[in-house]
C-alpha cells in the first residue's frame, strides 16, 4: 500500500464533495448532475491489468517492439482512485440556460459529453478502470489508436485509451504503459492528440477540482496565466510523483472561482447557445450579477 497515494484519494474525495455543496449552493448554478460508483476491488484492478498487459504484448508483435521489462500496473494513484470510486462523473450549468435534463446512467454506461451539452460550464466523466481498459461501454466519436500518436504509443507497445469524455469535440486521453501514466488532450473529435506540456492523473483530477469541472478550461490543454514557470514543475512533478508543490502551482490556474468558470465558458461557448427571453425571465437580482460577470 503506497501510503501518499491512499491520503492524497481520501483528500481528494472530502474535498470534492465540498466543491460539489459550493456548486449546489451557487446562486447562478442551475444544476448539478452527480455520480460515484462502487470502488473496484483488488481482484478486479488485477484483472483490468492484465486486459491492459495483453493489449501491450499484441501491440510489441504487430509493430515488432520490445515487449514491456514487466506487467502492466496501474500506478498507486489511479488505484486508490479507483478503490473509491470505479469512475466519476460530476456535470452543472449555470442559469444563463434552461434547466436541462438529469445525467443518469440506466444502463450502467457514464455519461458522455454530446453536442447538445456544450453549453454546460462544468462537464468530466472519468471512466472506470475496465472502461480506461477495453475501451467498452461507453460511447465517443473517435479511434486515437488510430491517430499520429495513437500509432507511435502502440509502435513502442503502449496504447492511448480514453479516460475523459467531458466534450464532444475535445477529450483526455491516457498513455497505458508502465510507470506514471501521462494524460494528453484530444482536438476535433480525436483527430489528433498533443501534449503542450506533462500532465499525469493526480494534475489531471486537482485541477479539475480547482477549476469547478470547466469544460473550456481542460480542452487542448490546462490552462494558467504563467506558462514559462509552471510547465517545467509540471514536468518535474510527473516526473517524480511529488505533488507537495501541487497547490502551489494551481493557484496560478486563471479561474478558479465558480463566477469566473461561468464568464470564461459565456466567453468560449455559451453566448452561442444562451436563448435572450430565458435570461429576460431570471430574477432581477440574479440577471443584475449575470450583467456584471459577461459582457
Amino acid at each position: 500500500m503506497n501510503q501518499k497515494a491512499q491520503e492524497w484519494a481520501e483528500s481528494y474525495f472530502s474535498r470534492l464533495d465540498k466543491v460539489i455543496e459550493e456548486l449546489r449552493h451557487h446562486d447562478l448554478v442551475s444544476q448539478v448532475n452527480v455520480i460515484k460508483y462502487p470502488g473496484a476491488t483488488e481482484e478486479e484492478l488485477a484483472d483490468v491489468e492484465t486486459q491492459v498487459y495483453e493489449r501491450q504484448l499484441e501491440n510489441s508483435e504487430d509493430y515488432d517492439a520490445q515487449a514491456p521489462d514487466e506487467p502492466f500496473a496501474f500506478n498507486p494513484f489511479i488505484r486508490e482512485f479507483y478503490k473509491r470510486s470505479n469512475g466519476l462523473h460530476i456535470s452543472w450549468h449555470s442559469v444563463l440556460f434552461p434547466e436541462a435534463e438529469i445525467e443518469e446512467d440506466p444502463d450502467g454506461e457514464i455519461p458522455i459529453a454530446k453536442d447538445d451539452d456544450d453549453f454546460k460550464e462544468g462537464w468530466i466523466s472519468i471512466l472506470s478502470a475496465e472502461c480506461l481498459a477495453t475501451q467498452q461501454g461507453f460511447y465517443l466519436y473517435g479511434e486515437p489508436q488510430e491517430t499520429d500518436l495513437g500509432e507511435s504509443v502502440r509502435s513502442n507497445g503502449g496504447t492511448l485509451n480514453y479516460i475523459d469524455g467531458f466534450n464532444y469535440y475535445n477529450d483526455a486521453c491516457m498513455i497505458l504503459e508502465n510507470g506514471n501514466h501521462e494524460i494528453v488532450f484530444g482536438d476535433d473529435h480525436s483527430a489528433s492528440y498533443d501534449s503542450p506540456h506533462e500532465c499525469d492523473f493526480v494534475i489531471y483530477m486537482e485541477y479539475a477540482l480547482a477549476t469547478f469541472f470547466s469544460v473550456s478550461c481542460r480542452s487542448k490543454k490546462l490552462r494558467f496565466s504563467d506558462k514559462k514557470t509552471i510547465y517545467p514543475k509540471l514536468k518535474k512533478m510527473v516526473q517524480s510523483q511529488d505533488y507537495s508543490d501541487l497547490a502551489i502551482v494551481l493557484k496560478n490556474c486563471k479561474h478558479t472561482d465558480i463566477d469566473s468558470v461561468i464568464a470564461y465558458g459565456y466567453k468560449k461557448k455559451g453566448h452561442e447557445y444562451v436563448q435572450e427571453d430565458h435570461r429576460e425571465g431570471l430574477p432581477e437580482s440574479l440577471q443584475e450579477r449575470l450583467g456584471l460577470l459577461i459582457k
